[in-house]
C-alpha cells in the first residue's frame, strides 16, 4: 500500500516539500471561513491556530490525500492543555465514530475471503450471542453495516470513565453491569430505513470475533490494521493508568482536560486509537480499489458495492453524497473529548482526515474542511453568498423565546439593539442575519426558519430544514 510522502510537525521545517504543497498547506492553515458570507461583505479569514484557540481545542491532527496518496500529515498544538507537551504526527486520538470504518472494512474483508455473506442472515453466523429479533425479519450483514437493521441506538453510556471495571462485549450486547447500555436488540423492521446504531456496530464486532475465533482488537488487527500498514493504530482500551504511550488527552467544551484523562469507547464501534496519516490509508485503499487500480485489500466490485447507497443516505460502512466525479464518502466521530472527521471523493483520489481532542472539535473541523476545500479546489464546501433583508422590529419581537431541543436542552432567541441572537446550550451568542422574515442564517452556523400556526403564533423553529425545536411556554 501507499505510504505517507510527507510528514511534519507543526514547529518543523518542509523542506522536501514542493513550493505547490508548501503553499497549499499554508493555505490550509490559514484559510479557515464560515459557511456564509454577507454580500457586500468582506469575507473573514482565521488562521487554524486563532480557530483552536476560540473552540477550546488544544491538539489537531491532519492527513491530506492528494492523487490517490497521502500529500502531507501535520500535527498542531498541545497534547493536553497547560503542559508543554506538543503534539505530532505519531500522537494517537480517538477516531470516535469513524472506528466503523474500520469495523466494516473487517466485516468486507471476510465478505472477500466468503467467509460470510452481505446478505447471511446474522443469527446463522453467530456462535456465542444471538441478536434479539422478534420482528419476523431476518437482519443481514449488510444492514447492520448501513444502519438499516432497526437496531436500537443502544440508549445509555457507551464510552466509559477507565476507573472503573470495563464490561466484555457480551456484557455490553446484554446490558449487564458493568455495562450502562440497555441490551441490544431489534426494535422494528429491519431492511425499513436509515437509523443510526451503535449497537449494529456491536453485533458486527461479535460476528468478526465468532468469526475469527478471537477477540475483536486481533481480528481487527489482522484484517485491516496490518495489511493498511496503520502501524500505529489500536482497538485496545488504552488506560491512563498502562503503560506510558503518545496521547493526546480529552478536552472539554471550555478547553479543560478531563477528569480521567478520556474515556473508554466500545471498541467495534468507537474505541479505536489512532493517528490522521494513518487513518488517511483507509481513503487511500477505498479510493484503490473503487478505480481499480489496486485491488490487494478489496475488490472492485465490492469496492463498488461499498459506496452504492443502501437506503437514502449509507452504503456500507460511510455516508454517501454526489455522483460520479463528486461521489463522496465520508464518517464524523464523536466521544466525550474528542471529535474526528474522514471525508474523501471516490473517483478524484483526494481526501483528508482531522482528528481533534476538543470537545468543540465538530465545529473547529467544520471550518477545516471549508480550507481545505479552498486550498484543493473542491466542488464541496463551497462558501455561499447571501444577501440580508429587512425585517421590522414587531417581527422580531415574535421570534424572541426559548425554543426546546431536547428535554432540558434549549436554544434562546434574544432581541438586542434591532438584532436577532441565538444561543444553544450556553455556548456562544451567535447573530441571526435575516434573508427572508422568518428565515435567518448565522454566519457560523445553521439556518434557522421560524414556524408559526394558523393563528401566527410563532411556535417553533427549524435548524437547517430538518431539526424541530418546539417553543417553550
Amino acid at each position: 500500500m501507499t505510504v505517507p510522502v510527507l510528514l511534519v510537525q507543526a514547529q518543523a521545517t518542509i523542506p522536501q516539500a514542493s513550493r505547490a504543497v508548501t503553499a497549499r498547506i499554508r493555505s490550509v492553515e490559514t484559510g479557515l471561513a464560515p459557511h456564509v458570507q454577507i454580500k457586500g461583505e468582506p469575507a473573514p479569514r482565521w488562521s487554524l491556530q486563532d480557530r483552536m484557540a476560540y473552540f477550546h481545542v488544544p491538539a489537531v491532527s491532519l492527513a491530506i490525500i492528494n492523487h490517490g496518496t497521502l500529500e502531507w500529515a501535520k500535527a498542531y498544538g498541545a497534547k493536553e492543555a497547560g503542559v508543554a507537551d506538543s503534539a505530532n504526527t505519531e500522537t494517537l486520538f480517538q477516531a470516535a465514530s469513524v472506528s466503523k470504518v474500520i469495523t466494516a472494512l473487517a466485516t468486507l474483508r471476510l465478505v472477500e475471503s466468503k467467509r460470510i455473506g452481505l446478505d447471511d442472515d446474522v443469527n446463522q453466523r453467530l456462535r456465542n450471542w444471538k441478536l434479539p429479533n422478534s420482528s419476523g425479519h431476518p437482519v443481514t450483514v449488510a444492514e447492520l453495516l448501513s444502519h438499516s437493521a432497526a437496531i436500537n441506538w443502544p440508549p445509555g453510556e457507551t464510552a466509559l470513565p477507565p476507573s472503573g471495571p470495563l464490561p466484555t462485549s457480551l456484557q455490553r450486547l446484554n446490558g449487564e453491569p458493568p455495562a450502562l447500555n440497555r441490551p441490544v436488540q431489534v426494535d422494528g423492521v429491519p431492511g425499513s430505513g436509515f437509523r443510526y446504531s451503535n449497537g449494529g456496530y456491536l453485533v458486527l464486532g461479535q460476528l468478526i470475533t465468532d468469526v475469527m475465533g478471537e477477540d475483536f482488537p486481533s481480528a481487527a488487527q489482522k484484517l485491516v490494521l496490518v495489511p493498511l500498514h496503520m502501524e500505529h493504530s489500536t482497538f485496545e482500551a488504552l488506560m491512563p493508568s498502562g503503560p506510558k504511550r503518545d496521547i493526546a488527552v480529552g478536552h472539554t467544551d471550555d478547553g479543560a482536560p478531563d477528569e480521567g484523562k478520556w474515556r473508554v469507547a466500545g471498541a467495534p464501534e468507537g474505541g479505536l486509537w489512532t493517528t490522521a496519516s494513518d487513518l488517511a490509508q483507509t481513503i487511500i485503499a477505498i479510493d484503490a480499489a473503487f478505480r481499480g487500480t489496486d485491488s490487494e485489500f478489496l475488490s472492485p466490485s465490492l469496492a463498488h458495492e461499498m459506496l452504492t447507497k443502501q437506503n437514502d443516505q449509507w452504503g456500507l460502512g460511510v455516508q454517501l453524497q454526489g455522483a460520479g466525479d463528486t461521489l463522496a464518502f465520508r464518517h464524523d466521530g464523536s466521544t466525550p473529548g474528542y471529535k474526528a472527521v474522514l471525508f474523501a471523493y471516490a473517483n478524484r483520489g483526494e481526501g483528508v482526515v482531522i482528528l481533534t481532542n476538543g470537545d468543540r472539535g465538530g465545529e473547529l473541523a467544520d471550518e477545516i474542511l471549508y480550507s481545505v476545500a479552498s486550498a484543493y479546489d473542491w466542488p464541496d464546501f463551497r462558501v455561499l453568498e447571501k444577501q440580508v433583508v429587512a425585517v421590522g422590529p414587531e417581527v422580531l419581537k415574535q421570534y424572541v423565546g426559548r425554543y426546546q431541543m431536547a428535554p432540558g436542552a434549549y436554544a434562546t432567541i434574544t432581541l438586542e439593539k434591532g438584532a436577532l441572537y441565538g444561543e444553544v446550550r450556553g455556548r456562544d451568542k451567535t447573530r441571526l442575519y435575516p434573508e427572508a422574515q422568518n428565515k435567518f442564517f448565522m454566519i457560523e452556523g445553521p439556518t434557522v426558519e421560524f414556524v408559526k400556526d394558523s393563528a401566527g403564533n410563532v411556535t417553533a423553529l427549524i435548524f437547517d430544514g430538518n431539526f424541530r425545536a418546539n417553543r417553550a411556554p
